[in-house]
């Protein structure tokens, strides 16, 4: 049963409302409880942390007055927000302004499908990257192909590896076990795709597409589909540069059109762009002074293809030679199979960081795993009926991709917090909870709300003119609260905005006096 299904919490949309509910809020979010109790919630270990008392107590009644007084200042009069504060163990609605007005939940829809992952994968599930031969291996050589079949493993990355080519060691180790020295053929990906159709979501940003954020996504991805470039003024004036890629040396395809000019003398002037060759790349040009160097990050042009380059990369690296002559196919043995790092791995290298593209790989994976199609569209039909499941309406939410890079994403406050309150009471809540970000300690919070690492756990979103901050925070008293605060439309700085979020979640932190 989902918590928050059954009875409609009070909302304050004027301040007529807020003057007669303010002075006593309890009775006004008093509701009748069902019969039916929920199920207990794990037990999450919350350490009290050392935080001063505020002077005078804060109590749960002023929260309301409190979150209006913010929300409503002169700078924000054009802004649109979305807020629910719940008490779930209680029932109650603490605070709301418009919680079931649609609003961009930007990358707080990553708590969505991450959520559905662990309700439909399970923590402990993990990708699988076939390995096939399509010829005999005679005398250490296969006289074939090495095929690569993909189903959308998203932890072959710096991020979550920190050399992604070593994910290819078990390859390595499999191919020397069958005696191969050498490929006679190539090493290519499947014909089939298990993500079949564009590899970008429906509604991302152009501007985005050439930024590592807006990389596209495939069944066969290497570092988050991005790649980090660099380069180097390495020879006398007036010669080439030098340009490499890391963390593979091989792949995207980098035509440099970048020479070394009169050492420091000015900035260097580098531009580039997606090569409109045959073979998918990336064009570098300008100039850089001898001796001096920069690095910008890139989307890889070719997602599937740059996952095949560095498999090949990985294997020559090891001593296995690749002829990458063209043979006639004698059939598909399976060589090996490599396996990724576990769910419960994954959504933390997607919920801490913010990482589009491990959403998005996870997003397509719910379509392929629920009907056999890792399409967007599938994916969007599995993600809706488990939120039917949990008792979310589906007037309030619009789900277009994983990661809510899509600008045609809508959540309500209040599916947000049904989501989040469903995941309190599941089994799984342990795996979701430790998955997001620590303030002050890590992830998109690591340099916000630094005193509050052991009392809150949030996930933050940001697109333009939409800011999200949606999770769980303990009281003092040690009652978990569960919110969700929503900033659309608004011309301020981001900054001010969270500024206006991390105000409320402090006094969440702080509050005692709690009534049941």
């Amino acid at each position: 049963m989902a918590l928050f299904a059954p009875f409609s919490f009070v909302t304050h949309s004027s301040l007529l409302t807020l003057a007669a509910c303010s002075g006593a809020l309890i009775a006004c979010t008093r509701t009748t409880i069902p019969v039916t109790a929920p199920a207990p919630a794990p037990s999450v270990a919350v350490p009290a942390p050392s935080i001063a008392a505020p002077a005078p107590p804060r109590t749960i009644g002023s929260l309301q007055s409190y979150v209006d007084s913010l929300v409503g200042l002169p700078q924000f009069a054009n802004t649109h927000w979305g807020i629910l504060i719940a008490a779930p163990d209680r029932r109650d609605t603490l605070a709301s302004v418009q919680p079931d007005r649609l609003v961009m939940p930007a990358s707080n829809q990553k708590l969505i499908t991450g959520a559905v992952a662990l309700a439909r994968l399970g923590p402990e599930y993990q990708w699988q990257t076939t390995f096939l031969r399509t010829g005999p291996i005679v005398k250490g050589v296969l006289r074939g192909d090495l095929v690569i079949v993909g189903t959308g493993d998203p932890s072959v990355s710096a991020a979550m590896r920190g050399d992604p080519l070593a994910a290819f060691d078990s390859l390595i180790t499999a191919l020397r076990g069958s005696g191969i020295t050498r490929i006679a053929g190539r090493v290519r990906s499947s014909d089939g795709h298990a993500f079949p159709g564009s590899p970008l979501g429906f509604g991302w940003d152009w501007d985005d597409l050439d930024a590592p954020y807006g990389a596209g996504v495939s069944e066969l991805m290497f570092n988050d589909s991005f790649t980090d470039v660099q380069v180097r003024g390495c020879r006398a004036a007036g010669l080439a540069a030098c340009v490499t890629t890391t963390p593979a040396r091989t792949t995207p395809v980098i035509r440099s059109q970048v020479t070394s000019r009169v050492a420091r003398t000015g900035v260097a002037d580098i531009q580039w762009w997606r090569d409109s060759a045959a073979t998918p790349g990336i064009v570098v040009r300008g100039s850089i002074a001898s001796g001096d160097s920069v690095q910008f990050s890139a989307a890889q042009p070719d997602v599937r293809g740059s996952y095949v380059a560095a498999a090949r990369e990985a294997l020559i690296r090891s001593g296995i030679r690749v002829a990458d002559r063209v043979i006639p196919s004698t059939g598909a043995d399976t060589i090996a199979v490599l396996r990724s790092a576990p769910l419960r791995e994954v959504l933390k290298a997607m919920q801490k960081p913010s990482q589009n593209q491990v959403a998005e790989a996870l997003f397509r994976t719910l379509g392929l795993e629920g009907t056999g199609v890792g399409t967007p569209d599938s994916a969007r039909a599995v993600v809706e009926r488990q939120l039917d499941g949990w008792g979310v309406r589906r007037d309030a939410h619009a789900i277009r991709d994983g990661s809510g890079l899509s600008r045609h994403d809508y959540l309500t406050p209040r599916s947000i917090v049904q989501v989040l309150d469903t995941m309190r009471r599941s089994a799984t809540f342990p795996v979701f909870y430790e998955s997001l970000p620590v303030p002050g300690e890590d992830g998109t919070l690591k340099n916000r709300m630094q005193r509050f690492s052991e009392r809150v756990r949030a996930k933050t979103g940001t697109i333009d003119k939409a800011r999200a901050l949606s999770g769980f925070a303990t009281t003092s008293t040690g009652e978990l609260i569960v919110f969700s605060i929503v900033a659309n439309n608004f011309t301020v700085s981001n900054r001010e905005v969270d500024r206006i979020a991390e105000l409320i979640v402090e006094r969440l932190v702080t509050m005692r006096g709690v009534t049941p």
